[in-house]
């Protein structure tokens, strides 16, 4: 238990003194044209509406004119490079949001709340985000700038599979086949909120008159028509069922995705033939 609590003493002892040390030696106010070497690389900065998280990071050369690397930051200026920015430090170490240790990325995962940051996001945010990222060597600091421009693109549906194709059964029984809508979201899958479908007869009503949703869920569970393979692969499913009673033709699906602030997806459109 001494050893652990050393280290983890030791690791926010550094994590101060990086702070302090870049702190000292940026300049927010500078010059912010991109610098031409290759000591920062790979700069990415992400919104993820769903979690509600900002991501930021930054492959650093490990040593730059014989000068080993101290310490990396990002400056997040929000939408005005005029501003203070606020301060982050980046990290190796495969925690606070960074994946894996000691290979050269330095990355760091927070909050979008006023907790973390001065310029919090909102989903209807629309315009040019910056961020300034510094590589501290020695006494010489590299830097260079990122913008990102904000706007939720919402989900996109990639494909469905579904039969083109059932026969009606007889009474006393049903016919059964499965449903499956992969989508996308620059958010990441997790910012879909919804995912569903409005199934059309061949005499234009629609079945139920409600949408018809699908899950990601992993669960299984026959008596409500639910099916799932794996949860949270960002594979949306369910079964569907045909009776006795479903009227013969051309049924048409529309499947549609809704994110967490509210975006909706254009329609996927397919067909079955009940015959």
């Amino acid at each position: 238990m001494i050893k652990l609590h050393y280290f983890f003493s030791m690791r926010k002892t550094l994590w101060l003194l990086m702070g302090l040390l870049l702190s000292i030696m940026g300049c927010p106010g500078g010059d912010f044209t991109d610098d031409e070497t290759d000591s920062l690389n790979d700069l990415q900065f992400n919104y993820h509406q769903g979690l509600n998280n900002l991501y930021f990071s930054v492959q650093v050369e490990s040593s730059y004119l014989g000068k080993k690397l101290q310490a990396v930051q990002a400056l997040y200026f929000g939408f005005d490079t005029t501003h203070t920015a606020d301060t982050l430090v980046l990290n190796d170490w495969g925690i606070a949001g960074d994946i894996i240790s000691d290979d050269g990325v330095f990355s760091i995962r927070i909050s979008n709340d006023s907790n973390n940051v001065t310029f919090v996001l909102e989903p209807t945010n629309t315009g040019n985000v910056y961020t300034k990222f510094l590589a501290q060597y020695g006494t010489l600091i590299k830097s260079k700038m990122l913008m990102y421009e904000t706007g939720n693109q919402g989900p996109i549906i990639l494909s469905v599979s579904m039969p083109d194709s059932m026969r009606r059964p007889g009474a006393d029984s049903v016919s059964v086949g499965t449903l499956v809508v992969t989508l996308t979201d620059p958010d990441g899958h997790e910012d879909v909120q919804t995912c569903y479908l409005m199934f059309q007869k061949p005499d234009s009503t629609f079945s139920s008159g409600s949408p018809i949703s699908l899950y990601d869920d992993g669960n299984k569970d026959f008596s409500m028509y639910l099916w799932d393979d794996v949860a949270k692969d960002g594979k949306y499913s369910r079964y569907i069922i045909i009776d006795s009673s479903n009227p013969l033709g051309t049924y048409t699906s529309y499947f549609y995705a809704r994110d967490y602030s509210g975006i909706l997806s254009e329609p996927f459109i397919t067909t079955l033939v009940v015959y």
